[in-house]
């Protein structure tokens, strides 16, 4: 519906503008008489056009501000963007530096045992529950065989199942089908280390009369062939005298996180002795 007073305000505006400008037009022809209604005009509408002027001020303000809110926004964003790409640099850099610091202490392994060895790293694990595997990156092409030992700075992983032209498949020690003649360091009692799963060993056929201590480190005794005598398996955290039978029931905890494997050494020689830590 058409509201007469709608264009009121603005008419009335548009009219006192033109009357002003008018007056002033004639302000240097003008006689007293017209100097005084000048004057009047002047003084009536001074205040709408000071108010004009303080509106036009703060509307230029508002404009300024807002590009001011949008240049400090865009600054934002980009100092946002930036801060970004630092950390992700830095942890980048934090990566490499590990990495360097791994393959450090599997050189220095690799200059204790003075054997012929593969430098491997972790790619995959077997994702099947019923086997604890791991793949590695150098196969055939590079070398390695089946039965050959793999080893990390802290000690024995497990041994090579499979070979393929490009990659390897390692049989880990708490593999369930792993087992290999082991000693204990301290008293030199035999055993067989067999794999229980999770990250578990446990070291069978020790007589109950066998001086076995929960900390003593378990060694690779040398014998069958499958590891050099002297590699470390790990240690027992548990050694069970009273339970039915002729032999302790004796837990090892691989010295070796199986579970965060990256880099490891392949021997190419499985007979030797390591020198004992």
């Amino acid at each position: 519906m058409h509201q007469p007073g709608r264009y009121r305000t603005p008419l009335l505006l548009v009219l006192t503008l033109l009357l002003v400008f008018t007056v002033l037009s004639l302000s240097l022809k003008s006689s007293p008489a017209l100097r005084k209604v000048q004057g009047l005009v002047v003084s009536m509408t001074a205040p709408g056009l000071e108010g004009l002027e303080y509106v036009g001020r703060s509307a230029k303000q508002l404009w300024l501000g807002y590009f001011y809110l949008i240049g400090v926004r865009r600054q934002n964003a980009e100092l946002q963007r930036q801060l970004e790409e630092y950390k992700q640099r830095e942890v980048q850099f934090q990566e490499a530096e590990q990495a360097l610091t791994r393959l450090e202490t599997l050189l220095d392994l690799k200059r204790q045992v003075a054997l012929p060895v593969i430098g491997a790293r972790v790619i995959a694990y077997d994702p099947t529950l019923w086997s604890r595997a791991a793949i590695i990156n150098q196969g055939k092409a590079q070398g390695v065989k089946e039965g050959l030992p793999v080893l990390a700075p802290q000690g024995i992983v497990g041994r090579i199942v499979g070979v393929y032209p490009e990659y390897s498949k390692v049989m880990l020690i708490v593999d369930r089908k792993s087992s290999a003649d082991a000693m204990v360091q301290r008293t030199r009692i035999r055993g067989m280390l067999k794999g229980k799963g999770g990250n578990r060993c446990s070291l069978e056929f020790v007589p109950k009369s066998a001086d076995v201590q929960v900390g003593d480190l378990v060694l690779a005794s040398g014998l069958v062939g499958l590891y050099p005598k002297g590699l470390v398996f790990g240690k027992v955290t548990a050694a069970n005298k009273k339970n039915p039978g002729v032999f302790q029931e004796i837990e090892v905890t691989p010295n070796v996180d199986l579970s965060t494997l990256e880099e490891v050494l392949v021997v190419k020689v499985a007979t030797l002795a390591f020198p004992e830590p």
